[in-house]
């Protein structure tokens, strides 16, 4: 392995880190607004789930700042016809995080690692915000 894989596994695993802590923080006051033992108004489960989906964003948001800091770093690049924006690398970061993967902006080099971790950090978050709405319906219609 070298220096550049190195960097890129570890600006991987800080950028899991901060999203982790910030959608564990999110989903802690969408359970405030919205508590799963709770019987919530539609309003309260409304607001509930929209911090949920604001902190998914978020966290997109947080890899496509770190995909663009590694191409920066020459640790790697997104390959399509033009990237000339934040919003290619806020597309590329949130199609990846959501496990959609839609293959018309490719990581190269590097990035690949930062890619897959963006990936695997997108199945956990949405597995905890499944959890969450899951337990916060379920006890709705008891």
């Amino acid at each position: 392995m070298d220096l550049a894989m190195i960097a890129a596994i570890f600006l991987g695993i800080a950028l899991f880190a901060i999203s982790l802590y910030f959608h564990m923080w999110m989903l802690r006051s969408a359970k405030a607004i919205s508590p799963p033992g709770k019987n919530p108004r539609h309003l309260r489960l409304l607001a509930g789930s929209t911090l949920v989906l604001v902190s998914h964003l978020v966290i997109a948001g947080i890899f496509a700042g770190g995909m663009y800091l590694a191409s920066v770093w020459g640790l790697g690049a997104l390959e399509q016809d033009v990237i000339d924006s934040w919003m290619d690398y806020y597309y590329f970061a949130l199609i990846t995080i959501s496990t959609v993967g839609l293959g018309d902006i490719l990581p190269a080099g590097h990035m690949r690692a930062i890619s897959g971790i963006a990936a695997l950090t997108g199945f956990l978050m949405i597995s905890c915000t499944a959890q969450y709405l899951y337990q916060t319906m379920s006890k709705q219609e008891n």
